[in-house]
């Protein structure tokens, strides 16, 4: 990698005024860079070497992030390398202590920050563009080395020497006597490394390594079909009868005179799935998700990875990958969740038969103003239409006409005022030019508390969507934080982009899906704790959703959405009775939906659980089944929603569930807390922020979340919201 060097002024303000803000990357000369502006430079620095300096910008200075990124394949190559060897010399070195000399320091501590953890800030710098940038060989280097620090782990898990050291370790009289916090990671460690099947024999554990490498390839392969997707299809005005003018007009001759361009990015789909009247288009843009000849070959790799999983699992000596996953989230097992989803369908089935029914009128009602049949059913690509349909007509909630009062930017700005109120913080941000980023739209902000004005970490804002950016809403955790550096976070978003007449304005459901994705944000920089700088101490799946969706009930309060709602040409908030309107729609068809939700948990556990479907005919009637019995609605024939459920095919496996499961708990801490206390009050949230989101993933959360409600959580808030309980 070659060194950055001093920058003359007035290079680096060009650099940072024409190329950032209008290109996003710099060439490799002035003279190949269209957009540089040529009377502003003296010409003693080549835009290459300003984007080498704010790359590297990290090394001497702490007023940005503490990531050194990586601007070539090759040096995503070579840096990864790197990172592999210190893991390799780190496991070496713990095994070489003698079993009579282990201790915390040179067993525990050593495997609880390893080089290819996310407390090392490389590690981002290698795997975090596969989802991001710009260039297809940056994005392929970049997922080949979070491969290869996933297999790298793999090994690692599987390393008995080290296992040896850490397991004599927590036979000592030492390790007895450490306090309880301490203890906590001495037993993570062994159940990482037995989970990882070192009870194993020499050959089935090599055997469990092949299977653990196969599962990877086989998840990158699948996201890659995702993430790569550039389908486009081609619309007359007519076909799209019912959206709005705009999203025409924005749409239309870009790739042919007279017809608009769809893509099946989210600024595409929402619209036309919630507002197109012609039922053929909805059908069609639907069946390019979900219908047989959707991304590549995506449900024949879920067959291979549900497989790989079941061995893997059954190896380890469980039953199924779903109790294997199970066993260590708040649920405890496969069973717990299995009773919890049942449960949760019978409590909801009734209101959500009504709902059906209800949306299943207002179909009829329209088919015969369009003068169309009425087939007598809800269509997979109804629901949203007569969803939308029904807030409209019966609660005059209109989603194209209140966009208009939600501007992205003053929505961006207003959600970082009201946590930085919440939760005691002060956020800054960062000039543009100061700092490197992947692409134009990227902002970078700095985080504080408000208090003592010690900075606790930054992050990234990247909200629109581009070819080969990951495609949906998401947090990625870039760099945990250590002794030496705050957390750094990025949220990663397709919401729309603005355009030359208007500027970016955003659904109601794109505001409530900032304010949740932002949460995420918030539970990682606000962490405390060296537990919370570890791979040993990552907070359950089934808990983490829980702050973020009882942040959600935010965007849902008068006194909130009255600052949030700003007319985007008079500047003007919602009317009284609109708020008042939306926030009676809120639970509107949500029995309906939650059964929607259970469907797709119950998918994920049934594919994970004791006998999943070995063949795509298998699992295509399995798909058929659920959907019907339980979201009510008729599955297509061959279509299924698991060729674009990427959940499954990474972290979230056998995890869906937790979504439900944590919005129990999110009730519940909304409902007995901020609802009764004051949803802006001061106190409240720094409880929230010091009780629930500081500890992170150490202690028993149940011990939290009882600390923090005065109570063990119940789910009566949950069921009074759905209207199940008065």
């Amino acid at each position: 990698m070659s060194s950055s060097k001093p920058l003359c002024p007035c290079c680096f303000k060009a650099f940072s005024s024409t190329i950032l803000e209008e290109n996003g990357a710099a060439t490799d000369t002035i003279e190949n860079s269209p957009l540089f502006d040529f009377s502003s430079v003296c010409g003693t620095c080549s835009p290459s070497e300003v984007e080498r300096a704010l790359a590297e910008k990290a090394k001497t200075d702490t007023t940005v992030p503490p990531i050194v990124w990586l601007l070539t394949p090759l040096e995503i190559q070579e840096t990864a390398a790197r990172v592999l060897e210190e893991t390799k010399k780190n496991l070496d070195e713990i095994a070489a202590v003698k079993l009579t000399e282990v201790t915390f320091e040179n067993t525990v501590f050593k495997l609880m920050t390893p080089p290819n953890y996310k407390t090392n800030p490389q590690v981002a710098a290698c795997k975090f563009m596969q989802h991001c940038s710009t260039d297809p060989e940056i994005r392929e280097a970049a997922s080949k080395a979070g491969s290869d620090f996933a297999k790298s782990r793999v090994l690692g898990r599987m390393r008995k020497d080290v296992y040896d050291r850490v397991k004599a370790y927590s036979l000592t009289d030492d390790c007895k006597n450490l306090d309880p916090y301490n203890q906590h990671f001495v037993k993570s460690s062994l159940q990482d490394f037995e989970r990882a099947g070192l009870a194993l024999s020499e050959e089935d554990g090599k055997k469990l390594q092949r299977l653990l490498e196969q599962d990877t390839a086989v998840c990158d392969e699948y996201n890659k079909n995702l993430s790569n997707d550039d389908s486009k299809f081609l619309f007359t005005e007519a076909q799209l009868k019912g959206c709005s003018a705009d999203f025409i007009k924005d749409r239309l001759g870009k790739d042919e005179e007279g017809m608009c361009t769809i893509t099946l990015k989210y600024p595409d789909i929402i619209p036309i799935g919630q507002t197109c009247e012609v039922a053929e288009t909805r059908r069609a843009v639907a069946e390019a998700r979900e219908g047989p000849n959707a991304y590549k070959n995506n449900l024949e790799l879920v067959v291979r990875g549900i497989t790989l999983r079941k061995h893997i699992a059954t190896l380890l000596g469980f039953q199924s990958w779903a109790e294997f996953i199970c066993t260590k989230r708040m649920s405890g097992s496969y069973r717990a969740v299995d009773d919890f989803l049942r449960n949760l369908q019978t409590e909801l089935e009734e209101s959500g038969k009504k709902d059906y029914e209800t949306l299943l009128k207002l179909k009829e009602d329209h088919c015969k103003i369009l003068c169309v049949d009425f087939d007598g059913k809800l269509n997979a690509w109804d629901a949203g239409f007569y969803g939308n349909r029904l807030l409209i007509t019966e609660y005059g909630v209109d989603a194209e006409k209140i966009k208009e009062y939600f501007p992205l930017d003053h929505v961006v700005d207003t959600t970082l005022d009201i946590y930085q109120e919440l939760l005691g913080l002060i956020f800054e941000e960062l000039p543009k030019g100061t700092y490197w980023g992947w692409h134009k739209d990227v902002r970078c902000f700095k985080v504080k508390d408000k208090e003592s004005g010690t900075p606790i970490g930054f992050f990234y804002l990247d909200l629109h969507p581009r070819h080969g950016k990951y495609g949906h809403a998401a947090i990625f955790h870039l760099v945990k934080r250590t002794a030496s550096h705050g957390a750094v976070d990025c949220m990663l978003c397709n919401l729309p982009a603005s355009t030359p007449d208007k500027p970016s304005l955003l659904r109601h459901q794109n505001v409530i899906t900032f304010f949740h994705e932002f949460g995420h944000i918030m539970h990682a920089i606000c962490t405390e704790g060296i537990g919370n700088s570890t791979r040993l101490a990552k907070c359950p799946k089934d808990f983490v959703e829980a702050p973020s969706q009882m942040l959600e009930n935010w965007v849902w309060q008068k006194q909130v959405l009255e600052r949030l709602a700003k007319h985007y040409q008079t500047k003007e908030s919602l009317s009284d009775e609109t708020l008042e309107s939306m926030i009676r729609a809120k639970h509107v068809n949500v029995a309906f939906s939650s059964l929607r939700q259970i469907y797709l948990s119950r998918l994920d556990l049934e594919i994970h659980g004791p006998k999943p479907p070995t063949s795509v005919e298998e699992i295509q009637a399995l798909v058929d089944k659920l959907r019907k019995s339980i979201s009510l609605v008729e599955n297509p024939p061959g279509w299924s929603m698991l060729r674009t459920f990427g959940h499954l095919m990474k972290q979230y496996s056998a995890s869906y569930y937790g979504y439900m499961w944590a919005e129990v708990l999110s009730a519940d801490m909304f409902a007995t807390r901020f609802e009764k206390e004051g949803v802006m009050n001061p106190k409240v949230g720094m409880d929230y922020r010091k009780i629930i989101l500081a500890p992170g993933g150490t202690h028993d959360l149940n011990d939290h979340l009882t600390t923090f409600l005065g109570r063990p959580p119940n789910n009566d808030a949950f069921l009074k919201s759905r209207g199940i309980l008065k």
